[in-house]
């Protein structure tokens, strides 16, 4: 037989396993009949200073004027777990009594000062609790608000975060046309300026490099997208990633050409042949080098590394930067997420979310080693092509 600890604890562990607030409010009621041994119950939450039902149990409950507004209302004001007995029961409220309720016992539920609402047990035991039982039903009063303000809070983040990514769908979408028709005409004045050595030709090129940057931003905007979506398609071939690795290279350089970026190939008789989508690895191996670049000072060198077997093929990126702290290092793949020390500079925290999607799909791993103010390496493997 359980104690009474056990059943507290069994309690929570249903308590926290329950994720909707529908759900959880008929855990609530199932659990508080438990452990008073009732035979029915319903849970009244405050919102907006109005009281609702949002849940109730068979058999009894349906058959109950849940409207019960002034022990509520008491229970509401006091905070002070109530009982009323059979004896008040016939005299108050005699159609409780028709129906076999012998007690009824008034929860209050609450979460610091803020009111939440009221759990109403009815029993067919004429309930008399000792101190200690009524420590017990305080006790589960406390998990069930803790319960009801986390489902509350999760409610709100979800519906915040589907406005988010509604709005962040919308506006990509709708930026792309005249962002397209502005970098067409960007890029024929750099054509034009290409070369010439005056302040306009380098007002043109810091447009053409904003205008790049943008494209970029939006980009990422449709990708995470197309992720939520599921539609992130891709088009599988054999590809070289040395030839990934060169090309991300060569648009570094073109963007960053005061930067030292060097690459190395550990093993050159050993293909480095992939089944992936190139176009994905190139923005993959972009979006780590892009990030090495931000985090290191720009003296320093960025070592790009190829190494692989008949089985696997390795992708090793090692800067000398800033590094990440193990708060942060735990959270990087997390979308629209900045580390602390990432919060002055550009982007919108979503590139190793992508580059993570993308090594996912590619049947990959990847792995990050870090350390603050000495550096740190990403490592990326995937199968190879040829086994």
């Amino acid at each position: 037989m359980l104690t009474i600890l056990e059943e507290i604890n069994l309690s929570a562990l249903k308590l926290l396993s329950s994720q909707s607030l529908e759900d959880l409010s008929a855990t609530i009621v199932e659990e508080g009949k438990r452990l008073v041994h009732a035979e029915s119950g319903a849970i009244y939450l405050l919102k907006k200073g109005k009281i609702s039902c949002t849940y109730f149990s068979f058999p009894l409950a349906e058959k109950i004027n849940l409207k019960r507004g002034s022990e509520i209302k008491k229970t509401l004001k006091s905070r002070a777990t109530t009982i009323i007995h059979s004896d008040i029961l016939k005299k108050t409220q005699p159609e409780l009594s028709q129906l076999g309720i012998k007690s009824v016992v008034f929860i209050p539920l609450s979460y610091h000062t803020e009111t939440i609402g009221v759990l109403v047990l009815y029993s067919l035991k004429d309930e008399h609790f000792s101190k200690k039982e009524l420590d017990v039903l305080k006790l589960f009063g406390s998990m069930v608000s803790l319960a009801i303000t986390k489902a509350r809070l999760l409610e709100e983040t979800k519906r915040a975060l589907e406005i988010r990514d509604r709005f962040i769908s919308l506006a990509s979408h709708e930026l792309r046309t005249p962002l397209t028709s502005l970098n067409g005409y960007i890029q024929l004045l750099h054509a034009k300026f290409k070369g010439k050595n005056t302040i306009e030709a380098g007002w043109i090129e810091e447009l053409h490099h904003e205008g790049m940057r943008l494209t970029n931003l939006v980009k990422e905007l449709l990708d995470i997208n197309r992720i939520k979506q599921g539609s992130f398609a891709f088009v599988l071939s054999e590809v070289d990633l040395e030839k990934v690795v060169k090309s991300a290279i060569e648009h570094s350089r073109v963007r960053y050409p005061e930067r030292k970026i060097v690459f190395k190939s550990t093993n050159s008789s050993v293909s480095y042949a992939v089944v992936g989508d190139f176009q994905k690895l190139l923005e993959m191996t972009s979006a780590l080098l892009s990030n090495a670049i931000k985090f290191s000072p720009p003296k320093d060198e960025i070592t790009l590394s190829l190494s692989g077997t008949s089985r696997m093929v390795q992708l090793q990126l090692k800067d000398r930067g800033k590094g990440i702290n193990k708060k942060d290092l735990s959270r990087v793949f997390e979308g629209f997420y900045k580390t602390t020390e990432g919060r002055d500079k550009e982007g919108m925290g979503v590139g190793l979310m992508l580059v993570k999607h993308i090594i996912t799909l590619h049947r990959g791993k990847l792995s990050i080693d870090s350390k603050e103010n000495k550096g740190t390496t990403v490592e990326v493997t995937l199968p190879a092509a040829k086994i």
